[in-house]
């Protein structure tokens, strides 16, 4: 595994680069890069998988779960967006 330590000022030019770096613009920082291995089906690139290779990798719907609306679901992502985002 390779890592590597950045001793540096962010500037418009890291920011066009990394736009996750914004709210670090003018201050000085220590990004480090650190390599990890892919170890689920997200991280293959060209192998083929099949439906249910692809289907157990996501998380399972607990039996005792009630069902969920589509519109549930949007308010959902909605409200954990806002809250995320510190609103």
């Amino acid at each position: 595994m390779h890592t590597v330590h950045i001793d540096t000022t962010i500037d418009q030019a890291a920011v066009a680069a990394i736009p996750a770096l914004l709210p670090f613009l003018g201050r000085h920082v220590e990004l480090i890069a650190l390599e990890i291995e892919p170890k689920s089906l997200n991280s293959r690139k060209k192998e083929k998988v099949s439906l249910d290779e692809y289907l157990n990798t996501r998380t399972k719907w607990m039996a005792d779960s009630p069902p969920i609306s589509l519109d549930d679901m949007e308010k959902a992502i909605v409200d954990g967006a806002i809250k995320s985002a510190g609103g």
